[in-house]
């Protein structure tokens, strides 16, 4: 999807919520979109941005943390994943994690791995991730697993 209408480029956490809000925290506080790890210097929130509108359309971001299942492989955590509803097919979603996992080879790292939810795991196979360990729940959010890929 990365065209001459679609780019993809840095953002603050707090751009993140205009997706991440109506996206995967619907009818909650919009400070519920604030995610542990947002403000660290090394985080880095990637924006996929529709260039007709000028609109943010979905964001991604990237963590330096190790993995539990992966100690002694540098790691680094996709979260805060979302594409808004009117965007999803495009490719777009695919086009972020592509973004962070070359960002995240570029920094060297072994292991990405992420905490997604249910409903999103064709999505993450069908990129080449793999579950490890049990489904557990994210209260108030729901079942997830843990998947992960080498790079």
């Amino acid at each position: 999807m990365q065209d001459n209408t679609m780019k993809i480029r840095t953002i603050s956490a707090l751009d993140t919520y205009v997706v991440r809000h109506p996206v995967l925290r619907p009818g909650r506080p919009i400070e519920t979109c604030a995610m542990g790890g947002d403000d660290r210097e090394d985080t880095i929130h990637l924006g996929a941005f529709d260039v007709v509108n000028d609109q943010l359309v979905g964001v991604a971001t990237l963590l330096v943390e190790n993995s539990p299942y992966f100690p002694g492989q540098k790691g680094a955590q996709l979260r805060g994943m979302a594409v808004l509803p009117s965007h999803h097919r495009k490719g777009i979603g695919a086009e972020l994690v592509k973004a962070l996992e070359d960002l995240a080879r570029h920094r060297k790292d072994e292991i990405l791995w992420m905490n997604a939810r249910v409903s999103a795991q064709l999505f993450y196979s069908a990129l080449g991730y793999k579950e490890i360990g049990p489904v557990f729940d994210i209260d108030p959010i729901g079942p997830h697993y843990v998947m992960y890929r080498s790079l």
